[in-house]
């Protein structure tokens, strides 16, 4: 008996303290970031995974009655409605544009449904069906994002001269481990032909801890992520935003003007100016320069100025512009010998890195080694 006890004890415990957690997460959000519409619904999903957890509540509370399964069991379905929340949250992390509400009641039909039939015939066949189904909607969702971010990554590259507050190959990560997590529960309930946690099952309890700590963890880190996290888009706001920072001593321009020149007077007005307008004027500096932005400043098409950097440098956007940012690092790298007090952080920042592992990645990439090193060598 003291047994059982334990058991219920540690488990309320443990789905507790997750469930303080997710709130604790979803308040945060709510609170400080809701700058964009992932945002809020990470933390509405947040809000309905919590509820979740309150099926161990009920297994305590209703220990050894004739309806505590039921209750629970119905419980275990809701969950499966959170798990459309989640598919959302995703959906509008990686389409953020495109995202309308409506597909929210598409994603959570069947779920809902389940659970309405689950607790209208009480039938237990209903459960594998659901389980089934969520599963291969997953692995669908799965695949279909994993291409997508690759799209959206490669597209970054191209346009955004700084990509860590865009970049979204943390969520592509965070997608495959989630799904190896609901594959693992599904394979336990089928190997133990229970799908909730019972005392007379001794490694439920090990489980579900597991369970919950990996839950608390990954939501902490997508927390701190999507608070950082901004959308990347050409809109025409965006076009207007690039016009506003032309330099004061720079020709007014529009748009439609650029737009209508002919091909090959771009390509002459690229070659001749982008790097002196970049390196004079010291444009890589700015941590949110983007291809558009720079595009405007040269009185050129933002795809021109693409193609030109694609095939006459061979590099993206991004890598291009880090380029001068690594070179302006290791000109105050040098500089240290001259009597210049500045740690390795402060030259990444002041080289115009967003991220300082960014830098020395970027920087070990270059030179075949880490800016500590190389100033160790040179001296």
């Amino acid at each position: 008996m003291f047994g059982e006890f334990f058991y219920v004890l540690a488990l309320c415990f443990v789905s507790g303290f997750t469930q303080c957690a997710l709130l604790g997460c979803a308040v945060f959000i709510g609170k400080y970031h809701r700058t964009y519409q992932f945002q809020k619904l990470f933390a509405a999903a947040l809000v309905l995974h919590s509820f979740g957890f309150f099926n161990n509540f009920v297994v305590a509370a209703c220990w050894n009655q004739p309806f505590s399964d039921f209750l629970n069991t119905l419980l275990i379905f809701y969950d499966y409605i959170v798990v459309g929340a989640y598919m959302m949250f995703a959906i509008s992390l990686v389409f953020p544009n495109k995202f309308r509400i409506w597909q929210l009641l598409i994603i959570e039909i069947p779920f809902v449904v389940a659970m309405l039939l689950f607790a209208v015939t009480e039938s237990h066949l209903v459960y594998p069906v659901i389980h089934a189904f969520t599963l291969a909607s997953s692995l669908a969702l799965m695949i279909c994002l994993l291409l997508s971010i690759r799209k959206y990554n490669a597209k970054l590259r191209d346009n955004v001269g700084n990509i860590e507050c865009f970049d979204l190959h943390w969520s592509a990560y965070l997608c495959v481990l989630l799904f190896v997590v609901q594959t693992l529960w599904a394979t336990e309930s089928v190997s133990q032909n229970t799908w909730f946690s019972v005392p007379e099952v001794n490694s439920n309890l090990l489980f579900d801890t597991l369970y919950c700590l990996v839950i608390m963890i990954v939501v902490v880190y997508v927390t701190r992520k999507i608070v950082q996290q901004k959308v990347f888009s050409v809109s025409q706001e965006e076009k207007e935003a690039a016009l506003m920072h032309l330099p004061a001593n720079e020709e007014d321009v529009s748009q439609t003007q650029i737009d209508s020149t002919p091909p090959s007077y771009h390509e002459v007005l690229i070659d001749k100016n982008i790097e002196t307008l970049i390196r004079e004027k010291r444009y890589f500096l700015d941590k949110t320069l983007t291809l558009q932005k720079l595009a405007i400043c040269l009185g050129t098409n933002r795809q021109y100025l693409s193609n030109y950097i694609n095939q006459e440098k061979a590099m993206t956007f991004y890598d291009y512009i880090n380029d001068f940012r690594l070179e302006e690092a290791k000109n105050l790298l040098d500089g240290l010998d001259e009597g210049r007090q500045y740690s390795i952080e402060e030259i990444s920042n002041l080289s115009g890195f967003n991220s300082y592992s960014t830098f020395l990645r970027a920087f070990a990439k270059k030179y075949g080694q880490t800016p500590s090193k190389y100033l160790k060598n040179k001296r």
